[in-house]
């Protein structure tokens, strides 16, 4: 915690240097700007992309990335469709930041896949679990265009309702991680179920940590300091299950509702231990489903958002592509 002068009185709750600052009176300052990319077609891929408001009044808007049809201009079937969070430890980040939506991009041209891109709201001025709510909200969104009906013709026309997928990267993973565990106990409606669960990079911290790096132990040190600024009530990382998922007392993971999940790490990223813990726990819940793991060798948390044209990035996309095709 931190005592700075905001130069009006203002007390300073929470100062991550470079990142957020954040003010009792509920003044944020974010030191990270997003580099706006607009919808366009890509003309790397030939993916093309639009923003659509779902929930104007609560600022609720997705992008929806369509790939190019194939070299006959039609495509052979239904496209199958990935609800997408982007990460920013639920108080920072875009679906519109040129990074997320180059990323985004690549996945759907490499998967043959719809990506729905949620700009969900950020804490603190939308405390968490709000984030949640718009997460379900989405989904339930593409749900109602099953056979045929809803107001959006990207995917009336080309989405294949019966391979709903949802994913995300580091909070955008934990936030997919509680839609999946919803789907589990209450209908999407429409009939739409989900498929599968896409983890990259999940942000989730409590219990111990295997972490050695010094830089490493300073940044989780920082994430756990964060946590109750944009989840105010919580009962601390270990315990809260929102952020720890693995916690004892925390709902049993046997009650994901979807059959198959990926979980991509980095070897050099402080949260990879979550990561392998939570396949762990899931293989050991009583779950019926099947579980992946993939980790990029030396490679830190987010690598593939900061050196996208890397091998290992390139690996990973082909990676979750493959998941996303066969699923």
């Amino acid at each position: 915690m931190a005592n700075a002068d905001a130069g009006d009185g203002d007390e300073v709750i929470l100062d991550a240097p470079g990142f957020i600052r954040v003010y009792r009176s509920g003044r944020v300052e974010r030191f990270l700007p997003v580099d706006f990319a607009p919808p366009s077609t890509d003309a790397a891929t030939g993916v093309s992309s639009k923003d659509v408001a779902i929930l104007p009044d609560a600022c609720l808007l997705v992008r929806i990335y369509l790939p190019a049809p194939p070299s006959s201009g039609s495509y052979s079937g239904k496209l199958p469709v990935l609800v997408f969070f982007h990460g920013g430890g639920f108080c920072l980040g875009s679906a519109f930041d040129a990074a997320v939506h180059s990323h985004a991009n690549r996945l759907a041209a490499a998967a043959g896949a719809i990506i729905v891109s949620v700009e969900y709201r950020l804490a603190p001025e939308h405390p968490v679990p709000a984030l949640y709510r718009d997460a379900w909200t989405a989904l339930q969104w593409v749900a109602a265009h099953s056979v045929g009906r809803g107001q959006e013709p990207w995917l009336t026309a080309h989405a294949d309702l019966g391979r709903v997928h949802v994913g995300g990267e580091s909070a955008g993973a934990n936030i997919a991680h509680h839609a999946a565990m919803r789907a589990g106990r209450e209908e999407l409606g429409h009939g739409v179920k989900l498929s599968s669960l896409v983890m990259i990079h999940p942000y989730f911290l409590g219990g111990e940590s295997s972490e050695t790096d010094d830089m490493g132990v300073a940044l989780l040190r920082e994430l756990v300091r964060l946590w109750p600024v944009v989840c105010p009530g919580t009962s601390g990382c270990d315990d809260d299950p929102l952020i720890n998922p693995m916690a004892e007392g925390a709902p049993n993971l046997a009650s994901l509702g979807c059959r198959r999940v990926v979980v991509c790490v980095g070897g050099k990223d402080p949260m990879r231990g979550r990561g392998r813990l939570y396949c762990e726990k899931l293989k050991r819940s009583g779950w019926r489903g099947e579980v992946d793991d993939w980790e990029a060798d030396g490679q830190g948390h987010g690598f593939h958002l900061s050196c996208p044209m890397s091998a290992e990035a390139e690996a990973q996309v082909r990676v979750i592509a493959e998941f996303l095709t066969y699923g």
